[in-house]
């Protein structure tokens, strides 16, 4: 019995150090996030696993696709239609990961707090989620052949029109995301589906501005860049009670919103030069 205790204390452990070390990658992670994530309530059975996931316990997660379904899954069609990207299948086969490399490690008798720290740290450095967005082309952009500073100007302006829908939002998305986690106060996530609304709005209208052709490369990198960071928003509210499907939107939360500030920086370059 008692080292039955000491092992479920381990494993405990080691799924709290995989939360742990994903929320402090993501940086932008608030402390009350890493809070809620590191008392999932997920039921846990550490029983002998396969073979195949046994031999994770030595291998790199780089590769492993955390989105799959498992074999053995049951999954309804409603749920796949809901979770087109599988972000629902992750908590699950990142349990299924720690259980197996856990069990390997106890049944070679090589289990240290520092191995399964180790274990944890390497699912935490692979885990984030891939999330499908609509992505635009050149060719979806009416443009203008006009490329002069005046042209500019009132592409700025129509631009910037296109994206009042975002003024409206209620304030940083991440910090609500962290209120809802701490409260579960539900009027947090339906004031993120307001936001994600909001973005969808601006990117509409952004598709239907008239861009002069030497913008067009910058337009396009802007629609895609809020395309994705809508899309990725979208799903935090959906599974914002799976503490890893969570820890591995947060990964790519921040990914999508660098590469949203990289689009806008790249478009503030194109006005600048335009002055000079």
């Amino acid at each position: 019995m008692e080292g039955r205790a000491v092992r479920s204390v381990a494993f405990s452990r080691m799924m709290t150090l995989a939360v742990m070390a994903v929320v402090a990658l993501v940086g932008t992670g608030s402390w009350q996030t890493y809070k809620a994530l590191a008392h999932d309530e997920r039921t846990l059975h550490a029983t002998n696993s396969s073979q195949e996931a046994s031999a994770q316990a030595s291998t790199p997660f780089g590769s492993v696709n955390w989105q799959a379904a498992s074999a053995d899954a049951f999954i309804k069609e409603t749920g796949s239609a809901n979770d087109p990207d599988g972000i629902s299948n992750i908590g699950d086969n990142v349990v299924n990961a720690l259980v197996g490399s856990y069990t390997a490690l106890v049944d070679a008798g090589v289990y240290t707090p520092e191995e399964g720290e180790w274990v944890a740290q390497d699912i935490a450095d692979s885990l984030r989620a891939s999330v499908s967005y609509k992505t635009y082309t050149r060719s979806d952009i009416a443009t203008d052949a006009d490329t002069s500073y005046e042209r500019m100007l009132t592409y700025r302006n129509d631009l910037r029109i296109a994206l009042e829908p975002l003024l409206s939002n209620p304030g940083y998305e991440l910090n609500l995301f962290a209120n809802y986690i701490e409260s579960k106060d539900t009027s947090y996530l339906e004031q993120l589906a307001g936001a994600v609304e909001n973005y969808r709005a601006a990117i509409e209208n952004a598709a239907a501005v008239v861009v002069p052709e030497d913008a067009l490369s910058y337009h396009v990198g802007i629609l895609n860049a809020l395309s994705e960071f809508s899309a990725v928003l979208s799903r935090l509210p959906q599974h914002a009670d799976d503490a890893f499907a969570t820890a591995a939107l947060l990964r790519t939360y921040q990914s999508s919103e660098a590469g949203l500030m990289t689009s806008f920086n790249a478009l503030a370059e194109y006005y600048r030069n335009k002055q000079s």
